[in-house]
């Protein structure tokens, strides 16, 4: 007996429902993209952030006895600090550094006490 022979190949509907699910997975990855360069945007200016506050620390360590309190912006991002003496040996700074993200306006605080040698 001999088995009829089946057309080869995929029907009009089977095209097309494999074509609206390479559809959906092809936005969504766009979507997760999109989503992942905007945070990496953001994790860029927040590392800049840090460092031009650990920068910043540095340079009133090294001068220390002098260090006074003041404010500058660099990159688009603000950065604030102030000193405040505990007595002549000892300085506190709390610097404080603010730059916008997709989400909006964003600020770290950073504490630190240091001796002056």
């Amino acid at each position: 007996m001999r088995r009829p022979d089946f057309p080869r190949g995929f029907t009009l509907i089977e095209t097309i429902v494999a074509l609206l699910i390479f559809s959906v997975g092809a936005l969504a990855l766009a979507g997760t993209a999109a989503v992942i360069g905007r945070e990496l945007r953001v994790d860029d200016v927040r590392e800049r952030a840090a460092r031009i506050a650990a920068s910043r620390v540095e340079v009133l360590r090294a001068g220390c006895r002098d260090a006074t309190s003041g404010s500058e912006t660099l990159g688009g991002v603000v950065s604030q600090w102030s000193v405040t003496s505990a007595d002549s040996s000892t300085i506190g700074v709390t610097e404080s550094v603010s730059y916008v993200s997709w989400k909006g306006s964003r600020t770290d605080r950073y504490h630190a006490v240091m001796r002056c040698g």
